[in-house]
């Protein structure tokens, strides 16, 4: 299989409906995007909802510049990017398509002034998203983690 080159670009309103279609359940929404998120997430509240002002949203396209994956990051502290939001089409998992979207949206991300640590929450039970994740250079901080949500940052370099 041929490993598309990674296309990450700003999200589009075009966008919205999409990436609220991959969510199938208002436990995935939550799961993903945080308590307070409704679901279904209406498109035009997209936005608004997921703080995109602040937290700039981000998409994988394919070659077809279909959209296959959304991430966001924002800075928590001085130096510090954190990750979130992170989602591939269920209709392009399995492809490698998570590794490029992680990839994409961490060089995107250390490319911010002064940004020199990377940071994510996972579900601890969601081992895949995890071992992805170690793979990328992410290193667990169980004193910043819970029971349920697993704390893992990254220190390019």
């Amino acid at each position: 299989m041929n490993v598309m080159e990674p296309n990450l670009r700003p999200v589009q309103p075009s966008n919205y409906a999409t990436i609220a279609d991959w969510l199938d359940s208002a436990q995935a929404t939550q799961r993903w995007a945080g308590p307070g998120v409704p679901f279904p997430l209406p498109p035009e509240r997209f936005a608004q909802v997921l703080e995109l002002a602040v937290r700039p949203g981000w998409v994988l396209l394919d070659e077809q510049d279909v959209c296959v994956g959304f991430g966001q990051y924002w800075m928590t502290d001085t130096g510090t990017a954190h990750l979130g939001r992170i989602i591939v089409s269920p209709l392009a998992r399995g492809r490698g398509l998570g590794r490029l979207l992680m990839q994409s949206l961490s060089a995107q991300a250390l490319r911010e002034d002064g940004i020199q640590r990377l940071t994510l929450r996972v579900y601890r039970d969601n081992t895949a998203a995890e071992a992805l994740y170690r793979d990328l250079g992410f290193q667990q901080v169980e004193t910043s983690s819970t029971p349920e949500l697993l704390f893992m940052q990254r220190t390019p370099g």
